[in-house]
């Protein structure tokens, strides 16, 4: 029997979604941008009806209609504060003037504007801040622009740990591992790891190539946490559009664990499950899919999750629904397979089984010894 799931009409296309950690709520942005009469650019939170599925709006922040839409979104993982990334007017853009992330605090059901700070240079409206988020331990936020700057900012004082970064390339997309000590940041050609205290780069890789025939490009980078902390996946796309593959790589030693063909679309939005067991990503194809961090193998797959391919995912910080959003202006909601559990919990079991076993066997070698 297939998981309950539901699609939802949000009514603006959406570009960022995300869960809070305190009582869980999902939180959307997008909007039309400053082009399109009539269809707002706003940031909502919901409540989720675990048995219904049905979202409830618990509040909601509403930006100009000379605003661009809400591109970027970031929760800080122990407060109450959102970032969001959405351009000022167009000719606040042009003039240098655009504040164009800013910070709410949520009070009392509302959102409440704190700041505002200028993360991109660029004085064309074509670009924005495509991504934002904190560091595990709360005290960095990594932005990320289509024009290839890069910045790491000290929270709560909002100012640089290091030099800001330009990568030469619209960022793609950039993540901390657990420990905030660093991150992951990559463009279309190139992929960094770098020490967040120094800036310095540990680790990198250009120009992806997953075979002599196959030129390719990375589309998203997430560290493993819990069940897959120690690894690093990375999405690629072939540039001939017809096929997409995650790498697994160990982060002690910069070893290439696994990599797999996922799809014959390129892949547009990727993310993992907080308890680290799950991978999500959406397709060109209009699909979702969740894969098991461990082995890469499928667990869940819908086949046309949205009329337009997805543009952002997460999941639940219980791992057990899974929110796809489109700029179509939909929302698809998942209850993520029970089986998926048991599937990545096997390797933990069994895991223990041989622990105690062992631990069994010793003692018993321990009380012959002491009989002899």
């Amino acid at each position: 029997m297939a998981p309950p799931r539901k699609q939802i009409t949000i009514g603006f296309p959406v570009f960022a979604v995300a869960f809070t950690p305190f009582k869980p709520k999902l939180l959307l942005g997008g909007g039309g941008g400053p082009t399109r009469a009539g269809v707002k650019n706003a940031m909502i939170m919901y409540e989720i009806d675990p048995h219904t599925l049905d979202l409830k709006p618990v509040a909601e922040q509403r930006f100009g209609n000379a605003d661009d839409g809400c591109m970027s979104i970031a929760i800080h993982p122990k407060e109450k504060t959102f970032v969001a990334g959405v351009n000022s007017p167009q000719e606040h853009v042009a003039s240098g003037r655009n504040q164009n992330c800013r910070v709410f605090v949520f009070k009392k059901g509302h959102f409440v504007p704190r700041q505002t700070h200028k993360t991109l240079d660029s004085l064309e409206t074509i670009h924005y801040q495509k991504v934002c988020k904190f560091s595990p331990d709360g005290n960095l936020l990594v932005t990320g622009t289509t024009d290839g700057k890069l910045s790491l900012w000290m929270w709560p004082d909002f100012r640089l740990a290091v030099p800001a970064i330009d990568h030469k390339g619209e960022i793609a997309d950039a993540d901390f591992d657990s420990s905030s000590q660093q991150m992951v940041s990559i463009t279309d050609k190139t992929c960094f790891v770098s020490d967040t205290a120094t800036g310095k780069t540990l680790w990198s890789i250009q120009d992806p190539v997953m075979s002599k025939t196959i030129k390719s490009s990375f589309r998203a980078a997430r560290f493993g946490v819990v069940a897959s902390e120690g690894y690093l996946f990375l999405v690629i796309n072939a540039k001939d559009r017809k096929r997409a593959f995650i790498c697994k790589w160990q982060t002690e030693g910069w070893k290439l664990h696994r990599q797999k063909a996922i799809g014959h679309k390129p892949v547009t939005a990727f993310n993992i499950s907080d308890n680290g067991a799950l991978l999500a990503f959406g397709a060109a194809d209009l699909s979702v899919t969740i894969l098991s961090a461990t082995g890469l193998q499928t667990i869940y797959r819908v086949a046309n999750a949205h009329g337009f391919p997805a543009t952002a995912l997460a999941f639940s910080p219980d791992s057990r629904i899974l929110v796809s959003a489109s700029a179509d202006g939909s929302c698809h909601v998942a209850v993520v397979p029970t089986r998926a559990g048991s599937w990545f919990l096997l390797p933990i079991w069994l895991a223990v089984a041989f622990v105690v076993a062992l631990i069994s066997y010793l003692l018993l070698l321990e009380e012959d010894g002491a009989e002899l």
